[in-house]
């Protein structure tokens, strides 16, 4: 569903974030020569001296237990099993882990710089220059040109590519001049291996796929090309770091202007970190080069839209830690969400309930203490930056909900992403909530979802969208949907004569806004089931869905509700169990018959958020014509 105006035929009829080169023509018109990025060295004793003394044992501490250790090293059958069994995790593992050692390193040499501590931070460096690639297995193409070892003379630039290039420039401009004493020739070394690997393939090559096109907004485009314009201010000059960084400030420009104008993000509230949070990293690196410039477009000039996008996150917030799912997203925040990056795009944008709204997420001291990619080395420096400026405590308190106590609806319309809430304000957590998808089933990390609902009480959702699964070769392959939990089957969504939904575009589910909810028209989300449209409504403590359409009472016909745990017979209607001190949800249904499959979870992901079984239960109209379920907590 789509919002379309007249004055932006230019963007396919759709009304997007910013103009198409406004981000492209402010850096050229406001760059500053030279400029270096502020960075909280390690010869600014000050700063470091002065850190939250919590926050500095911390890291002290961690940093010390590590140097006792045998540094991780990933092996190259570990690099190899992508290609021989699809295993992507076991090399990701230990380079993950290895990378968060040298974080560690670099923050505790800063903290405390002496000889051993930098030293241990100049093992981990070197370490970089001599692993054979910096590309993960999964992205490579060495393995289509048909070797089974990395390729050092066709370097691939990808996420990891990136990350571990930002990684080296971060840890060069904080401890430059520690390790130039201690370890003469590394800082070189890591420049002319960032330039070699990383920044001169990226600048001669320009097929990358991820770079997207002016029709197609790609994830990776905004993660690399932040993490490239802090390896240029690192480690170019001249000619060839305003070649990198012009490059990189198109590819932002181009993914932002394709970001539909209510902040939307296709892919859901988890990729939003890693996508249009690292366009917020990289526009925070270009206002410090441009002297303030980008902060005064978006305080009223051509950047306005930004404020959307930040708003985002919050937009789809069921309860603490627990999010609307959708696509490849997952419901549950992670332990280690960098929440501290949306409080910065939040005092960017000048939304200073969005940025309480993030501190009061946020579950640790400090981002970056997990082995994850979520937040590496640039973004602990900002957030220790910011602790120690006092900007955090300078929030100002939280305001009232601007939802109101009792309900709100919240419609992200260019991914007909639909959520309301009956007794549940945006920050609270009591009340009951539900969720509905439309759109079509041809979206980044799509699942084929459409129709489908989650219901969420209490902030816990109990009915929900289960999101990905542990990555794996076949998760982006053409046996993606072969995947039990991306294919309509284990949504909770019709099968009109026992269909089930197809991927692509073509695969529509427009939605209309009804009293207290949505008219969801699925006729064209199933090939050959006839006319059938879902309503989903929520008024009155209840939650109501009905189904309506020509297979309504065909005896193959099957309507789909996933539950978390397993549901229990209740009289005349079902218990869904609570959850996490949750009430449970009771279902009362017009006559059907029903089954229940229960499906044990060993997925690391999805059993983190909804435990060790999951059921869907097949629900079965006895008559045609309309057929009503409602959800309350009223038993």
């Amino acid at each position: 569903m789509s919002t379309k105006t007249t004055e932006d035929e230019d963007n396919g009829g759709y009304r997007m974030l910013i103009r198409r080169g406004a981000v492209r023509e402010l850096w050229h018109s406001s760059a500053v020569a030279d400029a270096q990025p502020a960075v909280p060295t390690a010869s600014d004793r000050d700063l470091w001296d002065g850190m939250d003394r919590g926050i500095r044992d911390l890291i002290l501490t961690e940093s010390g237990r590590l140097a006792g250790q045998a540094w991780p090293y990933p092996m190259l059958s570990q690099w190899a099993a992508y290609a021989r069994t699809g295993d992507r995790i076991a090399y990701e593992t230990r380079n993950f882990e290895r990378n968060r050692r040298i974080r560690l390193h670099v923050l505790a040499a800063a903290l405390d710089p002496s000889d051993d501590r930098i030293l241990a931070a100049a093992d981990g460096l070197w370490q970089k220059t001599e692993q054979a690639t910096w590309c993960w297995p999964a992205h490579d193409d060495a393995f289509a040109r048909g070797q089974r070892v990395p390729d050092p003379d066709r370097p691939f630039v990808d996420l990891g590519a990136g990350e571990d290039a930002a990684l080296v420039a971060w840890s060069v401009l904080v401890l430059r001049d520690q390790l130039e004493r201690l370890s003469p020739g590394l800082v070189d070394r890591l420049a002319a291996e960032t330039r070699r690997r990383v920044l001169e393939p990226f600048t001669t090559r320009r097929d990358w796929h991820w770079e997207g096109t002016e029709e197609d907004v790609h994830n990776w485009a905004p993660w690399i090309h932040d993490n490239l314009i802090i390896a240029a201010a690192a480690f170019t000059e001249g000619e060839q770091r305003d070649e990198v960084i012009a490059l990189c400030v198109d590819g932002i420009d181009r993914y932002l202007a394709q970001l539909p104008a209510d902040g939307a993000i296709d892919e859901g509230f988890a990729y939003w970190w890693q996508g249009a949070a690292r366009a917020f990293d990289a526009l925070a690196l270009l206002d410090g080069l441009s002297g303030g410039a980008v902060a005064e477009a978006v305080a009223g000039g051509e950047l306005a839209g930004l404020t959307e996008l930040a708003r985002f996150p919050e937009r789809l917030r069921l309860g603490r830690g627990w999010f609307a799912s959708f696509s490849d997203a997952e419901a549950r925040a992670d332990d280690h969400t960098p929440w501290h990056t949306l409080f910065r795009a939040a005092r960017l944008c000048g939304l200073d309930d969005t940025a309480t709204f993030a501190l009061g997420e946020r579950t640790q001291p400090v981002c970056g203490l997990d082995s994850g990619v979520a937040a590496g080395l640039g973004r602990m420096l900002a957030e220790l930056t910011d602790i120690r400026a006092g900007v955090v405590d300078a929030v100002p308190p939280q305001s009232p909900d601007p939802w109101g106590d009792s309900a709100r609806d919240v419609v992200v319309r260019d991914t007909a992403v639909l959520l309301a809430s009956i007794g549940l304000g945006i920050r609270s957590s009591a009340g009951l909530s539900v969720v509905a998808k439309g759109g079509h089933n041809g979206e980044n990390h799509n699942h084929n979802d459409l129709g489908s609902i989650a219901v969420a009480v209490d902030g816990i959702p109990l009915l929900p969208d289960l999101g990905r699964a542990e990555y794996t070769a076949q998760t982006f392959s053409e046996r993606r949907y072969e995947l039990w939990n991306v294919g309509s089957e284990w949504h909770s969504a019709p099968m009109p004569r026992g269909l089930a939904q197809l991927p692509g575009p073509q695969w529509r589910a427009p939605v209309t806004e009804i009293d207290h909810g949505w008219s969801i028209d699925l006729t064209g989300a199933y090939p050959d089931a006839g006319a059938w449209t879902r309503t989903v409504t929520a008024s009155g403590g209840v939650v109501r869905v009905i189904d309506d359409g020509d297979a309504v009472g065909d005896p193959q016909t099957r309507i789909v509700v996933v539950c978390a745990g397993v549901p229990e017979r209740a009289g005349d209607g079902i218990l869904v169990p609570g959850r996490h001190g949750s009430r449970g949800l009771h279902l009362t249904f017009d006559p059907a018959g029903v089954s229940f499959e229960t499906r044990r979870v060993d997925d690391p992901h999805l059993r983190r958020s909804w435990g060790a079984q999951v059921t869907r239960m097949l629900f079965t109209p006895a008559e045609a014509g309309p057929w009503e379920m409602t959800a309350s907590t009223g038993r």
